[in-house]
């Protein structure tokens, strides 16, 4: 768990970092941006696709261990502080880029939520 924490917030913060910032929004200036830099681009995309999936295991795990505890079933404690300890690395990363952040968080959210079947199952 800590492993996927860590690569998280280095994932997010590294996305966040190579990914152009274009004020006002315009689209035309983004793809120039990313057309004329396609390394920083593609490292910029690997580093969200890695970092999303592990915050939505993450997040996947404090959901899991919310609707254990409403059912007052016994969870690993530990497991359960470093799941929620993802909400901390939004936190940080809100701090640098908040709409960058915004849709890393919801990436993650949503693929955790399509995932917890699979989890449920798994755990069963």
């Amino acid at each position: 768990m800590w492993l996927f924490l860590i690569i998280g917030l280095i994932c997010g913060y590294f996305m966040i970092a190579w990914t152009p910032t274009v004020e006002p929004f315009e689209l035309e200036l983004l793809l120039t941006d990313m057309i004329f830099d396609p390394m920083k681009t593609f490292f910029a995309l690997v580093s969200f696709l890695i970092g999303f999936i592990a915050n939505a295991v993450l997040i996947r795990t404090a959901i899991w261990h919310t609707l254990r505890a409403w059912r007052k079933e016994t969870m690993n404690r530990k497991e359960c502080f470093l799941s929620y300890s993802v909400f901390v690395t939004f936190i940080i990363l809100a701090t640098i880029d908040v709409e960058k952040t915004v849709i890393f968080f919801l990436f993650s959210f949503v693929y955790g939520m399509m995932s917890m079947s699979v989890y449920k199952e798994r755990e069963n």
